[in-house]
């Protein structure tokens, strides 16, 4: 990694140089700017500028323009192609972190023709992580309340949920099950956060965002979400675990949608995990 230079500031495009071709084993990195936000552990949703090399002849392939106005949104997974997931673990939000990935997980070693890179091709980027989400809610636990279903997560943060054998609630019935400590979400922001849907009837679960392994961002406004998604969230401090039992008046009513059946009560548990102000 000493062999590769990387100059310049958060907030600006990085001047970077290195002999080529320039290979290595594994997966190489260094921090070259540390931040002091959150971690990234690969389970995170972040946003991210990046410069991206070829390793075997030194010219840049793509980048960012790294003033903001091309930042991407992204989770890197663990076994993507690129690599990125080990690239930048343990990095912190605010840093700029330089990596060397060897072909086979750069491009599973097939090279980009598309891209002018060949199979023995290494990958060399910069990458600015400007923001690192929560990758579940984190906060104080709060005392169930009576009566709603009861929620048991895994350890990574997956929700499971046991549906009381009685009537479903007529109005909407929102509760906070861990109190983050963050802003509270407003109307009209994009939120990011993590979501499991469950019918009343039957525990049935018709959709979650934890199946992919990814978070999601909705923009909380009229239209995009069903009302009672959108009123349980705005209002709520990121960090935060709602539960929110929805009526058909406020969810898909006499219609139903997909899976959901016509005049479903619908149970939701929802991560709030950042915002986008």
């Amino acid at each position: 990694m000493e062999s590769v230079s990387v100059t310049g500031s958060i907030e600006e495009q990085p001047v970077v140089s290195f002999p080529s071709p320039l290979s290595a084993e594994s997966i190489q990195s260094r921090v070259v700017i540390a931040g002091e936000g959150p971690v990234f552990t690969g389970r995170n949703l972040v946003e991210f500028e990046f410069a991206g090399y070829n390793g075997g002849n030194g010219q840049l392939i793509q980048q960012t323009t790294f003033d903001g106005t091309q930042t991407q949104t992204g989770a890197f997974g663990p076994g993507e192609v690129p690599n990125f997931c080990e690239a930048l673990a343990g990095a912190k939000e605010g840093s700029r972190i330089v990596a060397i990935i060897p072909p086979d997980q750069a491009h599973s070693g097939e090279g980009v023709p598309a891209l002018g890179v060949g199979a023995a091709d290494s990958f060399i980027f910069v990458i600015d992580l400007k923001r690192v989400f929560l990758e579940k809610a984190t906060g104080d636990s709060v005392a169930p309340e009576a009566g709603l279903p009861t929620v048991v997560t895994t350890p990574d943060g997956v929700p499971g949920v046991t549906i009381p054998k009685t009537p479903a609630p007529t109005e909407l019935t929102v509760a906070q099950l861990i109190r983050g400590s963050g802003d509270l979400v407003e109307e009209g922001q994009l939120v990011t956060l993590h979501y499991s849907g469950f019918l009343w009837d039957g525990s049935e679960k018709f959709d979650s965002s934890w199946d992919s392994g990814q978070a999601v961002q909705f923009q909380m406004q009229d239209g995009a979400l069903i009302e009672g998604f959108l009123s349980a969230v705005i209002g709520q401090p990121v960090g935060s675990q709602v539960i929110a039992v929805i009526p058909p008046a406020l969810g898909y009513g006499d219609a139903g949608a997909g899976s959901i059946p016509p005049g479903a009560t619908l149970v939701f548990v929802i991560d709030i995990l950042g915002t986008n102000n």
